[in-house]
């Protein structure tokens, strides 16, 4: 590995719908000399066009903008040949997210309750990762296996969709004319394929992974606030 590489600051981009939280990581991030912020954001659309305009090495995604979720850029970094990685912070349980977020293209996921010193760990070792990568000690980007993928049955998707609802599961077994008992098999078997331990896990993650449309994410419009430039204890800032 060339010497000088360790020297030049990996260029990070800040995306948070608050404030307080980008001032709270600017802060954390000012005496780091192996990292520079060069841009913030606050939105999926201003996300995506700041990723463009910067070329960012590593993005620092809250996974709650406001009316969206930051799952959408992910979703459209995916489509790009070489996309930023993405250390994704949220007030989310990791068990409720973490697995989705990781297969959709997160490096790593920190919950904002943690110690600071985790993002700078996780984002650390990501930038380990980028320097091996670049200097071919490593090949390319570990892939995500098929298998990894939950794959879930037509039956399975419709109950999770009327979960994400809210209805009980003597309702759901009346919508779909099946015994309350078969609806309460389906969701453990949901709770077995996502990885979640309880009915509570499973409703959460059914509110924000379900969706009735496509998730193809915006590249935003003038009205959209531009994206601002930049040269201890947890990070909070909104529900999520």
């Amino acid at each position: 590995m060339d010497p000088n590489s360790r020297r030049i600051p990996t260029r990070l981009l800040v995306v948070d719908d608050h404030e307080s939280v980008r001032a709270g990581l600017r802060f954390l991030l000012s005496g780091e000399t192996d990292f520079e912020i060069v841009g913030e954001a606050c939105s999926v659309a201003t996300a995506l066009r700041a990723i463009e305009e910067l070329a960012p090495d590593v993005v620092l995604l809250d996974f709650g903008l406001g009316a969206e979720n930051g799952d959408r850029v992910l979703d459209a970094l995916a489509l790009r040949p070489d996309p930023p990685q993405v250390l994704m912070l949220s007030m989310e349980d990791e068990r409720v997210v973490g697995q989705e977020l990781a297969r959709r293209g997160a490096a790593a996921y920190v919950m904002k309750q943690e110690p600071t010193a985790k993002i700078l760990a996780a984002l650390r070792h990501i930038r380990s990762d980028l320097l091996a990568r670049r200097s071919g000690e490593t090949g390319e980007p570990p892939q995500i296996s098929p298998d990894a993928v939950p794959r879930l049955t037509k039956r399975e998707q419709e109950i999770l969709s009327l979960v994400k609802t809210g209805l009980p599961s003597k309702s759901i077994a009346r919508l779909l004319n099946i015994s309350d008992k078969t609806v309460d098999v389906h969701k453990h078997q949901l709770r077995r394929k996502l990885k979640l331990r309880t009915d509570l896990d499973l409703a959460r993650h059914a509110a924000l992974f379900v969706t009735d449309g496509p998730r193809a994410a915006p590249l935003g419009t003038g009205a959209e606030k531009r994206v601002l430039r930049s040269g201890g204890g947890g990070l909070r800032g909104g529900r999520r």
